[in-house]
């Protein structure tokens, strides 16, 4: 067994010295800031995995979304924007397997 974990995970009395200590040591004020700096750490680090996943698999990266906000305002083909008028933008996203097909 791992010695650190030898004593196996914090209990709630743990757990409330912990949040008390933290409290002591950093204050009310920046303990939401430093969950808040956290929180997108993580999440970052998550996005980051997910882009070296898809790396190394070779799935494609998913389409961006648009708001339905976004939707309303744009004209339906511009002329910048790689969209044929006559093809929808559901048209223009192919699949692995049309994409190897085509490059066949």
């Amino acid at each position: 067994m791992i010695p650190i974990l030898a004593f196996g995970m914090p209990a709630a009395p743990e757990w409330i010295f912990i949040g008390i200590l933290a409290l002591v040591l950093f204050g009310p004020k920046k303990i939401p800031e430093i969950a808040r700096g956290l929180g997108k750490a993580l999440g970052e680090l998550q996005r980051a995995k997910e882009d070296f996943h898809r790396e190394i698999t070779g799935v494609p990266p998913l389409p961006k979304i648009e708001s339905p906000e976004g939707r309303q305002s744009a004209s339906p083909a511009t002329p910048d924007s790689g969209v044929a008028a006559t093809e929808s933008p559901a048209d223009a996203v192919t699949t692995p397997k049309e994409a190897s097909e085509k490059t066949s």
